[in-house]
């Protein structure tokens, strides 16, 4: 009897290109994006804001950005999602206040 590859393939554990990169249109695409924006990478810092580089989910260019305490990023390229989590003393990594520069 014949079986079709994708059976034998999935018998022995391999995944699917469904399984690792969702195909979603409509509102399952929706749903994808509002779930990555509800669970955002999570970037720890000292300081209250810092550079963050983005080099994609599916490995575009990196890209740069600043990632400022209690704002949600969005890298514009892949839509992924960045938190910064303040594990430190805050301020800015530059040691000035924005307020007393001079």
């Amino acid at each position: 009897m014949w079986r079709r590859l994708s059976d034998n393939v999935l018998s022995k554990g391999k995944k699917r290109v469904e399984d690792v990169i969702p195909i979603a249109t409509g509102h399952e695409l929706e749903e994808i994006a509002v779930e990555l924006e509800e669970s955002p990478a999570i970037i720890k810092s000292v300081y209250d804001k810092r550079i963050v580089g983005c080099p994609g989910k599916d490995e575009h260019d990196v890209v740069w950005f600043w990632l400022e305490k209690g704002k949600m990023h969005e890298c514009p390229v892949c839509s992924q999602y960045f938190m910064l989590e303040v594990v430190g003393p805050g301020g800015p990594p530059d040691g000035h206040d924005d307020d007393n520069h001079r």
